[in-house]
């Protein structure tokens, strides 16, 4: 009795541990873009498959990728993604807004 008990802690165990690695690798999968989602595939492959392999292996996956929904749109990739670029933005449609002010606000200009 007291083996079965232990088997059973066993399989229960290493079924928690697979569905953990699992639930890992699908986290570190989700919200790719297409090109990121294809990168790392190519990266996965041995080095002895040829490139024109390397692409339809990659297309195959991604395709499958987009049907279930787990890549990201591309247009979000294209987005500012740190301040400095949004700043750049910024000071780009600004000194215009500033210029007008700055000339409103002096008497007599």
């Amino acid at each position: 009795m007291k083996k079965k008990l232990i088997g059973l802690a066993l399989i229960v165990g290493a079924v928690a541990a697979a569905t953990k690695l699992t639930a890992a690798k699908k986290a570190e999968w989700q919200g790719l873009s297409e090109s990121e989602a294809r990168q790392k595939v190519e990266e996965r492959l041995p080095s002895r498959v040829p490139d024109e392999k390397r692409a339809v292996v990659a297309d195959k996956v991604v395709a499958k990728m987009r049907e279930r929904g787990v890549l990201q749109e591309e247009a979000a990739e294209h987005a500012p993604n740190t301040e400095s670029e949004t700043a750049e933005q910024d000071e780009v449609a600004e000194p215009d807004a500033t210029t007008t002010e700055s000339e409103e606000d002096q008497p007599g200009a």
